[in-house]
């Protein structure tokens, strides 16, 4: 959930439209950083979970998991995944077992792994999922989840509705 004093507009289009990328950009300088400081991350607490560095060019990093593969993943695709994190929820798109739907909404294997290199947190901490809305009828209400369209599904009082964006307003209080 963002915390509502970063929010700068009640306004959720172009508040998705002014931070989403921002915070995407964010999350990939401290996965490069991390990479680049430890060159190899454990990942689950897993000894037998290791992810290496193997190097960057303009479009991809490379990576390895010790005697078993070796990856690119494009920068693009990464993007395209922390996007959908940030859009969906960590917990629900992490989760790799609990990562269900069409094939097109899972993540290949490299890209999971690499997602995990970040702490969940810095997920939690730019993701709109949590975050409270205005609607004139329902009242208020938390946003559940935001789909690639760009349709908003928030629970008023446990009832869950799919909204456009600018049907609901942020709550900037």
């Amino acid at each position: 959930m963002i915390n509502p004093a970063q929010i700068t507009s009640s306004d959720l289009n172009k508040a998705l439209h002014d931070l989403e990328d921002h915070y995407i950009d964010e999350i990939e300088d401290i996965l490069i950083s991390t990479l680049m400081e430890k060159k190899s991350v454990q990942l689950h607490g897993d000894i037998d979970e290791v992810l290496e560095f193997a190097g960057r060019t303009n479009y991809k990093l490379l990576l390895r998991r010790p005697h078993k593969n070796v990856w690119s993943v494009s920068f693009k695709d990464f993007r395209e995944s922390v996007r959908k994190v940030l859009r969906r929820g960590p917990e629900k798109v992490l989760d790799r077992e609990n990562n269900s739907g069409s094939k097109k909404e899972n993540l290949d294997l490299p890209t999971h792994l690499l997602l995990h290199v970040i702490p969940e947190n810095e997920y939690q901490s730019r993701s709109f999922v949590g975050n409270k809305v205005v609607h004139s009828k329902w009242g208020i209400g938390e946003i559940l989840s935001i789909s690639e369209s760009g349709n908003v599904k928030v629970e008023f009082n446990g009832r869950h509705v799919v909204l456009k964006p600018n049907f609901i307003e942020l709550q900037t209080d």
